[in-house]
């Protein structure tokens, strides 16, 4: 079986659940600032999975770059193999 790219919303939702309880203002009142919902915060700290703009804009709160808890495929360098549709050129990364 091949494993996709895959983003770690377990570590991700344990920070998340870190720093709200040390923030300490509820978790309505802070996913108003992240711009989120309050659903949204509570299926990341659950480790479930969000939309992008939603990833990004908690690590922004976080002050975290969201690439931290990417989890690339194994052969990520190798990741295309035929010819360009754009240019026709071939190309093997692998």
């Amino acid at each position: 079986m091949v494993r996709l790219a895959a983003y770690d919303y377990r570590e991700l939702g344990k920070l998340l659940r870190a720093k709200l309880e040390e923030d300490g203002r509820g978790w309505r009142v802070c996913a108003a600032d992240i711009g989120v919902s309050a659903s949204d915060l509570s299926r990341i700290c659950n480790g479930q999975n969000v939309s992008a703009p939603k990833v990004i804009a908690v690590c922004d709160w976080l002050k975290l770059s969201f690439r931290a808890f990417y989890l690339p495929p194994p052969h990520a360098g190798a990741m295309f193999h035929g010819t360009s549709t754009e240019t026709g050129s071939t190309c093997d990364a692998g």
